[in-house]
């Protein structure tokens, strides 16, 4: 992409709810968007304890839910899992955790669940008080994190957990039932099923910036706000055209990956330090970060040290296939593969306001690099008005910024579409 018209990035996402769990089976597990770090719990210290409520109206079994071992103390209650992990996510590979949840009141749990169905040893809850929470604390060898999982009456976004009961491990007390069972226990109220469990747990959101630059006339600001009531921890990584670690300056330093932990209600807003006169260097980021937060990239021009234009642009949160957006001569489009592994084939062609295609182009892109150009060069045109279609043979990331009146340019509308789109030939 040219100095004349650069950088940019683009956007969204969220879900949650609800939690499925059984004991000698799968168990706890909250619905998520997509989760960018998954750990394995090894067997618990403490047990989880079911108690049968008895059958409701369908018949279906129903439970008081006490997870792990519990301590009342200031009107509150403690309840713990603890014990210790393994990850594939760097810094995080091996250590322990404890799953803390706290409730209101210094009496028996809140929490109550019921049989997903007939004959099924699997439960879902079906009551948390709003003001419960859920922590998840991770302690590695090189940093502790603290992932909320439950707080304000929901699953946290991006969040989920189950566990697996131990095979042999687990015990019933109370009122006889046929079998040491969920299912069993469910339909007579005071019965009860404990045991050690074991598990795992996925959390956070990724973020993609499409396009950075700094120098050559360039400086970007990176953007977080942190909406929601819990501490969020955001890591960035930074990479070049190559793929490879890009430096980037901020007032810490020239850093190539950089951590901001964002209070309840906070936000960061921090711009490069490039010289303005060096040459241009540009590349593309990821954010992972432990709970949903906003993440947006502004680009800022600068002539003669005075900034003359600018354009800010949302976050991707999951990469695809297929773009279309507005675009003409000028438009600068870029693109990268959050692909480790795998090459991008990328088909770039533009078509004129009346349908008529004007040409196109295809690059390679290998694991984790990234491309810019400015539409008319790249494709050989000297003048068009239409639109770009992007298809990729793997998930990719792109945006594109109209710059048709430079210096003042803005970000187009989000061009990503679902895989599935039919796009004209």
């Amino acid at each position: 992409m040219s100095t004349a018209n650069s950088h940019w990035d683009t956007r969204k996402r969220a879900l949650s709810q609800i939690a499925f769990c059984v004991l000698g089976g799968l168990l706890l597990t909250s619905f998520k968007a997509q989760a960018a770090v998954t750990v394995n719990f090894g067997q618990t210290a403490q047990s989880l304890t079911l108690t049968g409520r008895g059958a409701n109206a369908a018949g279906l079994g129903q439970y008081f839910v006490t997870m792990g071992t519990c301590t009342p103390s200031g009107g509150n209650t403690t309840c713990t899992f603890s014990g210790s992990f393994t990850s594939a996510a760097v810094g995080l590979t091996s250590g322990t955790f404890s799953l803390v949840t706290v409730y209101v009141g210094t009496g028996s749990t809140p929490l109550e669940g019921v049989q997903k169905s007939a004959g099924l040893d699997a439960f879902a809850f079906s009551s948390i008080p709003s003001t419960t929470t859920m922590t998840l604390t991770l302690t590695s060898s090189s940093q502790t994190l603290v992932v909320p999982l439950f707080a304000g009456g929901q699953f946290v976004p991006g969040t989920a957990f189950s566990f697996a009961g131990i095979a042999g491990a687990q015990a019933c007390s109370g009122p006889s039932v046929p079998s040491c069972t969920v299912a069993q226990v469910g339909q007579v109220a005071g019965a009860s099923i404990t045991g050690p469990v074991t598990g795992s747990a996925s959390f956070g959101n990724d973020y993609y910036l499409s396009h950075l630059a700094f120098a050559g006339g360039w400086q970007s600001t990176l953007t977080f706000v942190n909406y929601s009531p819990q501490q969020v921890t955001c890591t960035t990584s930074f990479y070049s055209d190559t793929g490879s670690q890009l430096s980037v300056p901020f007032g810490q330093g020239t850093i190539s990956t950089r951590t901001e932990t964002i209070p309840p209600g906070g936000s960061v807003h921090d711009q490069t330090t490039a010289s303005l006169t060096a040459a241009v260097a540009q590349g593309w980021a990821q954010a992972f970060c432990t709970g949903p937060v906003q993440v947006s990239l502004l680009f800022r021009f600068y002539s003669s040290g005075v900034p003359t234009g600018e354009a800010g642009v949302n976050a991707e949160t999951a990469p695809t296939t297929k773009f279309a957006t507005f675009a003409q001569t000028a438009t600068g489009l870029a693109y990268a593969n959050p692909s480790t592994t795998q090459s991008a084939t990328i088909t770039i062609a533009v078509y004129t306001s009346t349908g008529t295609q004007l040409g196109s182009k295809i690059i390679t892109l290998g694991p984790l690099a990234h491309g810019a150009a400015n539409l008319g060069p790249l494709l050989g045109l000297s003048s068009f008005t239409g639109f770009v279609k992007i298809t990729s043979t793997i998930p990719i990331i792109s945006l594109s910024l109209n710059a048709e009146a430079f210096p003042v340019f803005s970000a187009l509308p989000p061009g990503d579409l679902p895989s599935s789109t039919a796009l004209v030939p």
